[in-house]
């Protein structure tokens, strides 16, 4: 559905959602995190937050984690920092597909289970860009994952993980950018799982083997590889990442309704 404000619109939303919060997603200790650009209380202009963000156009250079595990989002090189921008009652940081990035302290997730949620607008096809990943290279360390906006110059999602041995899919649906979407992303190591979702529906799945082990210590980035490549070009309207036991259909689809509602996408 169309949105048009803020305030309000806020409780629209959460009846929209059946007043779903994330926040259950991390009800028993889980690790993760939680980034919410509509919520201005968690947006700093600096990396130290210091300095709030109060308007559309000013650099974010802090996210706060609203999951309760204090993974915050920093960047400290000013050029390097995401833009929060607004539009049709929509709030969301804006990367712009050159150097744009933030990343985490290191989280070790201690567990073999991933979901990871997006609500995001790709503005261009041209060429891969990461939505979030771990590690500095989810090509080829174990234990990491990768989300793609899109995945490789097509018009595509993508998404990998590795425990030992990697599994990679792509949405065989084309998205031409530019284009709005609520992206899951969803992994099971030891099950040799791997679900892409775009609007609620399955879009791919992979049964090929990740090999073994967790999901190992590293930082989540988001909107670039820390290392500047791989560059978003498009917007983030919320991203939740959950290191945890499988979700519920029930779970799964209350978290991508409620991504819908920030998202300004209807499902």
């Amino acid at each position: 559905a169309q949105l048009m404000g803020y305030g309000v619109l806020d409780f629209r939303r959460r009846r929209a959602s059946g007043a779903f919060s994330p926040l259950r997603l991390f009800a028993s200790g889980e690790e993760g995190a939680w980034y919410d650009p509509s919520d201005l209380s968690t947006l700093f202009q600096d990396s130290a937050g210091t300095t709030p963000v109060t308007t559309a156009g000013q650099p974010v250079g802090r996210m706060l984690d609203k999951s309760g595990r204090g993974n915050h989002a920093t960047q400290a090189t000013s050029a390097a920092r995401p833009t929060y921008q607004t539009g049709a009652g929509l709030h969301y940081l804006a990367f712009d597909g050159v150097d744009d990035f933030m990343a985490t302290g290191t989280i070790t997730p201690n567990v073999d289970k991933l979901q990871a949620f997006a609500g995001v607008r790709k503005l261009s096809d041209a060429a891969t860009g990461f939505i979030a990943q771990t590690s500095d290279s989810s090509f080829s360390n174990d234990g990491a994952f990768g989300f793609f906006a899109p995945s490789g110059a097509s018009a595509t999602y993508g998404f990998r993980s590795r425990g030992t041995s990697q599994s990679t899919i792509t949405s065989p649906t084309t998205f031409a950018a530019p284009i709005t979407n609520v992206v899951s992303a969803i992994s099971d190591i030891a099950a040799d799982n791997l679900i892409l979702r775009v609007d609620s529906v399955q879009a791919e799945i992979s049964t090929a083997s990740q090999g073994t082990g967790n999901y190992l210590p590293y930082t989540v980035q988001i909107g670039a590889r820390a290392t500047g490549v791989f560059p978003l070009n498009g917007n983030l309207y919320g991203l939740i990442i959950r290191f945890g036991a499988n979700l519920t259909d029930a779970q799964i689809t209350s978290t991508e309704t409620y991504l819908a509602t920030r998202t300004g996408v209807t499902l």
